[in-house]
């Protein structure tokens, strides 16, 4: 995969031409993004959310510093969603979420007006969180597999998920193994077998459920669904065999 980091490095330092090209194969994701925040489908045309939201993904890139341990996708996911709070905050749009109330001159009082923005927070979280659902079942796509297929080939003892997830964060630290799974399309047994010494019998028999666990732990759009399954605790390294 594209060391993004070095990309957004070289972009900083001044290179236009790869400016242009990262923001340029970036711009469905932006598009899909913003519609999950708008509640609707945008388009490059005629809907002025895309072009704020373009706006802050190319500060997202003047600003990003790697060395802070922050991934880049959903740092710009951050700042296109601020963006456009305060573009409909300034517009004092009716229903510009639907079902979402922004601050308005009609809330009576402080508590109303704080709980509004309650609620407002509690919905783009829940976009989010739908967001990253959306691109992970695009992502399994690639792999000729739906999230119906996954929900098949889960294991149903925390003990094998503690340790597939074990697995999944081994494989996720190699970036030339993870490279490969992506364009090949499918998990390298043999060598993950022997970068984690886990049984071919148990790889083989969770083999979707690992392919999906290696696409979170390696996709910086999936933030959220990495911090549910890993979060800051410690991975068992137990087999099943």
């Amino acid at each position: 995969m594209q060391d993004i980091v070095a990309v957004i490095l070289e972009i900083q330092q001044g290179n236009e031409r790869l400016r242009e090209e990262f923001v340029s194969s970036n711009l469905e994701k932006i598009r899909q993004y913003a519609s999950f925040i708008c509640r609707r489908t945008l388009d490059w045309q005629n809907d002025d959310e895309l072009s704020i939201s373009l706006a802050a993904f190319n500060r997202a890139v003047d600003r990003f510093d790697g060395d802070r341990g922050v991934d880049f996708y959903p740092f710009a996911r951050q700042l296109i969603k601020n963006s456009l709070i305060d573009y409909f905050k300034s517009l004092r749009k009716e229903n510009a979420l639907e079902a979402v109330s922004l601050e308005r001159e009609s809330f009576g009082s402080p508590v109303e007006v704080s709980a509004s923005q309650r609620e407002f927070s509690r919905e783009l979280e829940k976009r989010e969180r739908a967001y990253e659902i959306h691109r992970f079942a695009e992502l399994l796509g690639e792999f000729s597999l739906t999230l119906e297929d996954l929900v098949r080939s889960s294991p149903s003892h925390r003990d094998t998920r503690e340790m597939l997830k074990g697995l999944a964060r081994r494989v996720g630290e190699d970036n030339n193994l993870v490279e490969r799974i992506y364009r090949e399309k499918k998990l390298p047994m043999k060598e993950i077998q022997l970068l984690t010494g886990a049984k071919r019998k148990t790889l083989e028999k969770w083999r979707r459920y690992l392919l999906s666990l290696v696409i979170i732990r390696s996709c910086e759009e999936l933030d959220l669904m990495g911090q549910y399954i890993w979060g800051m605790e410690g991975v068992s390294g137990s087999e099943e065999s």
